[in-house]
């Protein structure tokens, strides 16, 4: 009986030990596959990661450079001055002195007059049409000339200049003085200088800004606009080429366009020129 008992209580334990390992293989397994799991939702995570913010990473936009910031901020510059322009800066003949008496002298048929000879020209009597060297300059450009209407923009050409202040002159808010800054980004015509004379008609004066660009159109550029003065002393010049050409260390990089400091050399060129243009008799 003892022995029946023992050889029993032998078997229950190596079932009890079998069963006790079954359930230990069993829970280790279970374990190694729950590890697997948080592996698996991690490396998922990582490549979902690695898909998303890593690619953006990589394919993210590079940030400014702080001559495209000046000419951003310039741009915002140019439409803060067309937004604050006043009612009378913004209608052609007004604050320039003239009046109508019978409904058909020049404000009448909203034509400016021209400036008066004495006493400085305000910015209110200013439009300045240009690309992104204006653009880069615009901040100087308004304070020195508060009131100034600036619309600069960049890779801004000719055409694109003529349709602007043609339809600033169609409504009656092209200035008694118009300053153009265009050719820095293609060549300006005789054709479309004159043009541009025929848009502004008679009793408005013009600024005309030559480039410095280290492309081949530039000497052309200049070339033209030179020759057009040449032709019409009614136009101002605003030589940017020699003013700037012996400071190339008032330049970015890129050669062309003015960092802050040449900024105020530009603006304060502006400005003479634009003053300048009172000695100016219109034909």
């Amino acid at each position: 009986m003892i022995t029946k008992r023992a050889a029993r209580a032998a078997g229950e334990t190596r079932k009890t030990g079998l069963s006790v390992a079954k359930t230990t293989a069993t829970a280790r397994a279970g374990v190694q596959a729950g590890k697997r799991a948080r592996l698996g939702r991690w490396a998922g995570v990582i490549l979902t990661v690695g898909a998303t913010g890593g690619c953006g990473l990589l394919h993210q936009a590079a940030a400014p450079t702080g001559m495209e910031r000046q000419i951003h901020e310039g741009e915002q510059v140019s439409a803060a001055t067309q937004a604050h322009a006043s009612p009378a800066a913004r209608s052609a003949g007004t604050g320039t002195g003239s009046t109508s008496t019978g409904g058909t002298g020049p404000a009448a048929a909203g034509v400016p007059a021209p400036p008066a000879t004495l006493g400085k020209i305000p910015g209110k009597q200013v439009t300045a049409i240009g690309d992104s060297v204006m653009a880069a300059s615009a901040m100087a450009l308004a304070a020195a000339m508060p009131g100034i209407y600036i619309d600069a923009k960049p890779d801004r050409q000719m055409p694109a200049g003529l349709a602007i202040v043609r339809r600033l002159a169609e409504t009656g808010r092209l200035r008694p003085v118009v300053v153009v800054g265009l050719g820095t980004n293609y060549i300006v015509t005789t054709k479309q200088l004159n043009e541009l004379m025929k848009v502004l008609g008679p009793d408005r004066k013009l600024v005309l800004i030559n480039t410095y660009v280290p492309d081949s159109w530039s000497k052309q550029v200049n070339a033209t606009e030179a020759a057009f003065i040449r032709q019409h002393p009614g136009v101002t010049p605003a030589d940017w080429f020699d003013t700037i050409r012996n400071r190339m260390n008032l330049l970015w990089p890129d050669h062309i366009h003015p960092e802050i400091p040449g900024t105020y050399v530009y603006a304060r060129m502006v400005r003479r020129a634009v003053q300048a243009t009172r000695d100016v008799a219109t034909p």
